[in-house]
């Protein structure tokens, strides 16, 4: 019998436990221990009014509420959800929270884990539906990721819905009978504990005799948390109740927020708006600036008028810590709520941290709560480790005071001995932490608890010197703070900014340098080189009379060194260090003219030294300072070439890098005169490129035009151009890629010269939207039917001014809701929706190194014509939008507008010939992407001798086997799709591969290849990776050693 439904009157819905004694049992969760254990039931009471007097509906009813939200435009979903939460009230009861911890899966604190994801629950499935697990229906489960072939409706990758089609296909239940209350007991079941396969498989079984298709997808994607309804956190909060987000922002417990607050009359009391002890809550987060100027940020927090606080950034795990009952109780919890006191310890004596520092606290402290950071400090090397390690440091229980352990940062007090300090301004509660009425001897608990590093600040120089100094000692960066903001929870406001150095504008380059000097350290690296003067060879005084050639000063760096890595400069060097005099510095080095900067304690000479890869944000101006006058910013160690032959340490492998430690033979690091005066000069001085944190660095390329299309891997590219036009023949290719649907024309233009005008920017028309919905509609109003046609669909409708704006700035500029007729729920959600034109220019844009369009550029003299001229033919039509303005701001960029996962570049060659020919082939075009083509959208250089010579590199005389290593990876990419270009500089390059036996070419190919996005330098293995999962694999674990 069905479930009940609001429709059909109140009936119970039935007991699960319908089978026999024997399946009942087998449904029995075991009662041991989880390890880690779930978090406790929420010790919430419940209120006198907060019952439901009547059953739970069907849960076919809250399936089919999910599936409207999912469809809704996304100014109805709010409407929707609070119509229903209103009905609930009134069919069920006041208490909405077995209905609210369905629609916000992630944020059960009494269901956290399932310990099912989609791997177990394939396998579970497989049993569940009696399949054969190699037949085709089995292999569709445990491969969901992988299309399918002749499927259109875009299921794979969303494994709820792979799960639908196979169970559509088998169940014969035409109407669910599970209430939502039955379906919340199934659920705990199954979150019951660490259960085995075997277990879970009767509870699925019986979800699947008793819920339809449709449901079961649901409950899977609420197993998974990720519902997908279109409708975020907050939005379900507001819906709630007024207060229900704030409420929930200081406990963190859904059962509280709909106990507390379960009717909309009852509003949310002043002091329960406070975080309270042993209820975890969202913490403040860090504001990401738009800008990375110094300056800048340092007004964001309230310079030049008031002082600011500048904190540490720690590469941790963010931590809150309460105590109460004077030390008998601990809490501990990340910034998501996950319970981690089973770590640290409930009680003293117990936990790898609680028994360590209970007695660092001052006796009169009888509650707190703590805001810090969790670290793993190693005594041995006396430095914070990787935070990989965090949870085998604190599991660990072996007692060994020399292994790593963690140690808790603090940064904020939060609650004192019953009060809570958060409406307290930031000053007064530094004050109080610093006091001595929290710690008595902190101090002696060095590595396990201690405060962040912290220091004031009153402008961006000040900003900029600490941060210079957080990463000379291996730091992350900096948070700075306004010292009167008040502390509020689940907050990304300007109040605290994050600053690290990938966020400058940036060169971003790798140079190789001549280690020239040292100096010694302190703390934890007395007796050690510490830091590092670096230096370039220079070529002005090689005038072949026979002498030893002079070296510059260059930088000094201090971080990126591991302590591996002191031991051996100093062992190894240790003879060769030699006492500097500044009184009489050696003839071979040149320093600067004022300044101790490049003055060290000791020198070594050229011929005993060795080489350092280096990489900087940037190169900036140090006139004096440094022998060349200008330095790096930010510098880190990369490597150290430890040999002359190799850059890995001598336990390492063999991969070789000839490196000629007296003469540099490397391009970047021989510096004349003149090359200083062209790559540096003329680099530093011009105008900057300004960028967003996803693009990298780098500054337009002079003569030749380079467009980068980033799109979604199984997206096809379908080219449809309309035969009846004439096509004017392509000026440039901003909108390559871009199709678009021209409904109607504006008074400017009609449809057929919009059309055109697309096309002569590398774009193409459609007579028809396409399948997969992915044409941009023109239109300069909504009153066409066939604009609202595409309405009703949830597409977007795009003002043609958009397209004038994008030519004239050879650019495809964002969506924002200047230039949208409609706006869908995905682009209204867009980052840059809310941006005027202005403020996108000044986020985006950039300058050529002269700041305006080089007349050198054949584009741009193609382009140069008269702004108040009119062409005839569809050509200059095309001509006239990019005129003047692409002239006077110069400007160049790139806009990625939906989810990238890689580069899709086009075949040049074939398409710019269909394209000149006004044609496209449908047969050719359309089936350009298989489903074997996993490397369709990308352009791969292959790094062979052979390829080297042609672009005039270091050539190599590989092994065989290297040689037939790279044949093989070649053969595998162009089968899979891929393109092979023998160009470095082609302009729709994205992969080099190069073999780690062979990698010689590596920081040459970095170089030269930096520009106008840095490639992904890859090893084979990236390639058979791919292959074996049949999809694109994160590069990172495959770059060359």
């Amino acid at each position: 019998m069905p479930a009940q439904l609001w429709s059909r009157g109140h009936r119970v819905p039935p007991s699960l436990g319908t089978g026999s004694q024997e399946e009942t049992d087998e449904l029995a969760i075991p009662a041991s221990q989880p390890q880690p254990p779930n978090p406790p039931v929420s010790t919430v009471e419940r209120p006198p009014g907060c019952i439901n007097k009547y059953p739970t509906p069907g849960f076919s009813l809250l399936c089919t509420m999910m599936d409207r939200l999912r469809s809704e435009e996304a100014s109805k979903r709010k409407e929707t959800l609070s119509r229903f939460f209103e009905l609930w009230r009134v069919k069920v009861g006041n208490d909405l929270y077995p209905l609210v911890r369905l629609l916000l899966p992630d944020r059960d604190r009494e269901r956290p884990v399932y310990n099912l994801k989609e791997a177990m629950l394939a396998k579970c499935y497989i049993e569940v539906l009696g399949l054969d697990k190699h037949s085709e229906a089995a292999q569709r489960l445990i491969k969901w990721k992988q299309p399918v072939d002749g499927q259109t409706d875009g299921n794979s990758g969303d494994f709820a819905r792979v799960c639908y089609h196979e169970i559509a296909a088998r169940s014969t239940v035409e109407e669910g009978r599970l209430s939502i209350e039955a379906v919340n007991t199934l659920l705990d079941q199954l979150a019951g504990g660490r259960l085995k396969q075997h277990e879970y498989v009767p509870i699925l079984r019986k979800i699947n005799q008793q819920c339809t298709p449709v449901e079961q997808e649901w409950i899977i994607r609420i197993i998974l948390k990720d519902l997908r309804i279109s409708i975020r956190e907050k939005g379900v909060f507001a819906c709630l109740h007024p207060d229900a987000g704030d409420l929930f922002n200081v406990c963190s417990d859904l059962k509280r927020v709909c106990w507390t607050l379960y009717s909309p009359e009852i509003r949310l009391e002043k002091h329960q708006a406070h975080i309270d002890l042993f209820r975890s809550f969202l913490p403040q987060l860090c504001y990401r600036s738009p800008t990375s100027s110094h300056e800048a940020i340092a007004k964001l927090v309230g310079a030049p008028d008031k002082p600011f606080i500048m904190e540490e950034k720690l590469d941790g795990e963010r931590m809150q810590l309460h105590m109460r009952g004077s030390g008998a109780q601990w809490f501990y919890c990340s910034r998501k709520a996950k319970d981690y006191t089973y770590l640290y310890g409930a009680h003293i004596g117990e936990g790898s941290l609680t028994q360590y520092i209970a007695n660092a606290f001052h006796e009169d402290v009888r509650n707190i709560i703590l805001d810090g950071e969790m670290l793993v400090w190693d005594p041995i090397l006396e430095k914070y480790v990787a935070f990989g390690t965090l949870k085998t440091a604190a599991s660990d229980r072996g007692g060994d005071e020399n292994a790593p352990r963690p140690c808790f940062k603090v940064f904020d007090v939060l609650y004192l001995n019953d009060v809570c300090l958060t409406n307290k301004r930031l000053s007064e509660r530094k004050r109080l932490l610093h006091s001595d009425r929290i710690f008595r001897n902190i101090e002696s608990h060095r590595g396990r608890l201690e405060f962040a590093e912290e220091q004031l600040g009153k402008s961006g120089k000040d900003i900029r010197s600490m941060l210079e100094r957080v990463l000379e000692s291996k730091g992350e960066g900096l948070v700075v703070k306004r010292l009167d903001a008040v502390y509020q929870t689940n907050s990304r406001g300007a109040d605290w900014v994050k600053v690290k150095p990938e966020y400058s504008d940036q060169m971003g380059e790798n140079l190789d340098l001549l280690v020239l000097g040292g100096w010694w350290g302190k703390g934890g690296r007395t007796g050690k080189i510490s830091s590092l003067l670096c230096g370039l060879r220079n070529q002005q005084h090689d005038d072949g009379s026979g002498e030893s050639p002079k070296f510059t000063t260059f930088c000094k760096i201090g971080s990126g060194m591991s302590y591996e890595d002191y031991e051996w400069i100093l062992n190894k060097h240790k003879q060769h260090w030699i006492p500097f005099d500044r009184q009489n510095p050696p003839d071979w080095l040149t320093l600067g003219a004022s300044g101790t900067e490049d003055k060290p304690d000791v020198v070594i000479r050229p011929e005993n030294s060795f080489v350092v890869e280096v990489k900087a944000s940037e190169i900036v101006p140090a006139a004096g300072t440094f022998g060349i006058n200008y330095t790096m910013r930010f510098p880190r160690c990369r490597y150290i070439y430890w040999d002359k032959a190799s850059r890995d340490h001598p336990s390492g492998g063999d991969d070789h890098q000839d490196r000629d430690m007296w003469n540099s033979v490397s391009d970047n690091v021989t510096i004349t005169e003149r090359s200083l005066k062209f790559k540096f000069l003329e680099l530093l001085n011009q105008p900057k490129r300004k960028y967003t944190d996803e693009e990298g660095g780098s500054s337009r390329r002079k003569k030749r035009q380079t467009t980068s299309r980033r799109v979604t891997v199984c997206r096809r590219n379908t080219w449809k151009v309309g035969s009846s036009k004439e096509s004017p023949s392509v000026r440039d290719s901003w909108s390559r890629g871009l199709t678009t649907d021209v409904i109607k024309g504006d008074p400017q233009n009609d449809k057929a010269k919009l059309e055109a005008l697309v096309h002569a920017h590398g774009g193409t028309y459609t007579q028809a939207q396409l399948s997969d919905l992915s044409a941009y509609v023109i239109s300069p109003d909504e009153k066409n039917v066939l604009v609202k046609a595409q309405k009703k669909k949830g597409i977007s409708v795009v003002k043609p001014e958009w397209i004038y704006e994008s030519i004239k700035r050879r650019v495809k500029l964002p969506l924002t809701k200047d230039f949208l007729v409609y706006a869908s729920a995905e682009d209204r959600d867009g980052r840059y929706f809310h941006k005027t034109l202005d403020e996108i220019d000044n986020i985006s844009f950039v300058r050529d190194r002269g700041g305006r369009c080089d007349i050198r550029d054949p584009d741009a003299g193609q382009d140069d014509h008269t702004e108040g001229s009119h062409q005839s033919d569809e050509v200059e039509a095309a001509n006239e939008q990019a005129s003047n303005s692409q002239t006077e701001l110069g400007l160049e960029s790139e806009w990625d507008l939906r989810p990238q996962l890689a580069t899709r570049p086009e075949n040049a060659h074939d398409q710019n010939k269909a394209v000149a020919s006004g044609r496209m082939d449908p047969d050719s075009l359309d089936s350009d992407e298989d489903d074997d083509g996993i490397f369709t959208h990308l352009v791969f250089y292959i790094d062979s001798a052979a390829n080297a010579e042609k672009n005039g590199l270091q050539v190599s005389h590989p092994a065989t086997e290297i040689v037939e290593r790279l044949k093989r990876v070649e053969k595998l990419l162009r089968d899979h799709g891929g393109t092979i270009v023998t160009d470095i500089l082609d302009p729709k390059l994205t992969h080099i591969i190069m073999d780690d036996f062979d990698s010689g070419r590596y920081a040459d190919l970095s170089r030269r290849t930096a520009k106008p996005r840095r490639k992904h330098i890859v090893l084979p293995s990236w390639v058979d990776e791919c292959l074996e999962e049949e999809t694109l694999m994160n590069e990172d674990g495959h770059k060359p050693r």
